[in-house]
């Protein structure tokens, strides 16, 4: 689910500026013999509720459906972040969780609503770009999720990451 604690941090810093945070759980990442590929709905709760625990996700956790439909209408890629305005259109999105971003999005949207309401006319402005990230999770995240999942997780990731580094 990305990296948490920056994210618990933004969600105390701007939760109160009128920002709903909700973490969306889609469906296990790395599955292995202690989380595996969900079954069940019930088992998909629980797993979600484990790892909003164990993780320590301070943001309203959703529960995707088990077929993911809500993972797949929002586009299938890991770690989707998703900034929605307050007019219901999406002012950001990202494959990938980087908190520095979201906070830069955060706080020009806090602006324009301060511009806003002194008058000021505002414009939208469109950017796009090309992000390079480290592979690796940040913070030991990554040990706990594959730990969490079990053997078989850290097999699997070790079999793709290889390949990838050629």
């Amino acid at each position: 689910m990305g990296e948490v604690s920056p994210l618990n941090e933004l969600y105390r810093n701007y939760r109160d500026l009128g920002f709903e945070f909700l973490t969306i759980y889609v469906r296990e990442p790395h599955p292995g013999e202690n989380y595996g590929a969900h079954q069940t709905w019930e088992q998909k709760v629980k797993f979600a509720q484990d790892c909003r625990n164990q993780d320590g996700i301070q943001t309203r956790v959703l529960v995707d459906t088990l077929d993911g439909t809500v993972h797949i209408a929002y586009g299938s890629l890991p770690n989707m972040v998703y900034i929605i305005d307050k007019n219901g259109k999406i002012a950001f999105k990202a494959m990938w969780t980087d908190h520095k971003e979201i906070e830069t999005v955060l706080a020009n949207l806090v602006l324009a609503d301060q511009l806003h309401a002194k008058g000021l006319r505002i414009k939208p402005s469109y950017t796009e770009k090309l992000n390079y990230i480290p592979a690796e999770y940040a913070g030991g995240l990554r040990e706990r999720v594959f730990d969490r999942a079990g053997p078989k997780a850290w097999e699997d990731y070790k079999a793709v990451f290889s390949q990838s580094r050629k």
